[in-house]
C-alpha cells in the first residue's frame, strides 16, 4: 500500500511540474510577444504612449483569495496578522506579474468565510464581528462590503487596475454540504440546484458590476475544487457542475474562468493522494484549504488564463490550447 501510494504520488508531482513548465513557457511567451503585464493590454508601445505609471492587480474573494490555512490561523493566534498569510495564489501569480511589472501592487480584498451573499451586501465576518484584520481594510469600514469596497477603488484608480482575480461560492457551497445535510450525500444532491442557482445570480450581479467599472480589464474567475473527494458520493460531479455555472456566467461578462477540479481530483485512485498532496485534509486538522504547494497550482491555473485573455493569445492556435488532465500525458 506504501509502494502505491509513492507511485501515485510520483505521478502528481510530474502532472504539477508540467503545468509549472507550461505556464512559464506561456508567461515567457507574452513577454517575447508584447509588453507585459497590465501594460499588454493597453496596445503595443508606440512613440509618446506611456503606460499607466501605477497598476494595481485586484484580488477578490474568500480565504482562498486570502491565502488562509488553519495551521497558520492556529499558529498564530490571536494576532493574527495579514502577513503571514502571503503564500495564496494571488501572491503565487502577483508575485510573476510583477517580473514583468515590477512596480504592480497587490490589492487583496479577500475575506476567510466570505459567501457571495456577504460579498455583496457585507459584511466579512472575519472582520465584523470577529476582529480580525484584512490584507487591505475595506474603505467604508468593517461593516461595509468587498463588492463596495472594489467598486470604490476600480473608481478611484481608472483605467489603472488589470488583472481583477475572484473566487467566490465555495462558502454558500460548504454550507449546504456541512451545515444543512451534514455530509449527507442524498440531501446535498437535493439542495444543489437551488444553491447553484442563488450562486450563478450573484456571481452574475458581481461581474457584471466588476466589468461595468472595469471595462477593459481582464477579470479571471477561479472555480471549485473538492477537499472531499468521493468520500461525498457524486461530489465531484456536483462540484462539476457548479464549475460549470460559474463558468457560463464569467463568459457572459468576457472574463476568463480557471478549473482546478481536474488537478485536485483526477479521477480514480490518483484522487485521494492528491487531495492529500494539494490540500491539508489529510492533517489532523482536516483542513480544506490547500498547502502551499496547492496554492501554486491555483496561482498557476490563473496565469494561464491570464496568459491566453491577452490581445496576442486570443486568436490563431494558442486560442485553443488548454492545460487539463485529459491533455497531459
Amino acid at each position: 500500500m506504501a509502494v502505491r501510494l509513492r507511485s501515485h504520488l510520483r505521478l502528481g508531482r510530474r502532472r504539477l511540474a508540467l503545468l509549472g513548465v507550461l505556464c512559464v513557457v506561456l508567461a515567457a511567451a507574452a513577454l517575447v510577444a508584447g509588453p507585459a503585464g497590465a501594460r499588454a493590454l493597453g496596445g503595443p508601445t508606440r512613440p509618446g504612449f506611456r503606460p499607466p505609471a501605477a497598476t494595481s492587480y485586484l484580488a477578490l474573494g474568500d480565504s482562498l483569495a486570502f491565502g488562509y490555512s488553519q495551521a497558520k490561523f492556529n499558529e498564530h493566534f490571536p494576532e493574527e496578522n495579514p502577513a503571514d498569510f502571503e503564500t495564496g495564489y494571488v501572491n503565487d501569480f502577483g508575485d510573476v506579474l510583477k517580473l514583468f511589472d515590477p512596480g504592480l501592487q497587490i490589492v487583496n480584498d479577500g475575506c476567510p468565510g466570505e459567501t457571495t451573499e456577504s460579498f455583496i451586501h457585507g459584511p466579512c465576518a472575519y472582520v465584523d464581528p470577529d476582529g480580525f484584520t484584512l490584507h487591505h481594510p475595506y474603505a467604508g469600514g468593517p461593516s461595509s462590503s468587498q463588492l463596495s469596497d472594489a467598486l470604490a477603488y476600480l473608481e478611484a484608480h481608472p483605467g489603472s487596475v488589470n488583472p481583477i482575480t475572484i473566487d467566490i461560492g465555495a462558502n454558500d457551497a460548504l454550507g449546504l454540504i456541512e451545515t444543512t445535510c451534514k455530509l449527507e450525500a442524498a440531501c446535498i444532491a437535493a439542495g444543489a440546484p437551488a444553491v447553484f442557482a442563488k450562486i450563478g445570480a450573484n456571481l452574475g450581479l458581481i461581474l457584471g458590476e466588476l466589468r461595468a467599472a472595469a471595462p477593459h480589464a481582464q477579470i479571471i474567475v477561479l472555480g471549485l475544487y473538492n477537499p472531499f473527494g468521493e468520500t461525498i458520493a457524486g461530489g465531484d460531479a456536483l462540484t462539476a457542475a457548479l464549475n460549470e455555472v460559474e463558468a457560463k456566467v464569467a463568459a457572459g461578462v468576457g472574463a476568463r474562468f480557471a478549473d482546478p477540479l481536474p488537478f485536485f481530483n483526477p479521477p480514480g485512485a490518483l484522487e485521494a493522494p492528491t487531495i492529500c498532496l494539494l490540500t491539508n485534509m489529510c492533517t489532523p486538522l482536516k483542513d480544506i484549504h490547500p498547502t502551499d504547494l496547492g496554492y501554486r497550482v491555483l496561482g498557476g491555473l490563473v496565469l494561464q488564463q491570464y496568459v491566453l485573455g491577452l490581445p496576442q493569445f486570443s486568436r490563431g492556435p494558442w486560442s485553443h490550447f488548454h492545460i487539463g488532465s485529459h491533455r497531459l500525458p
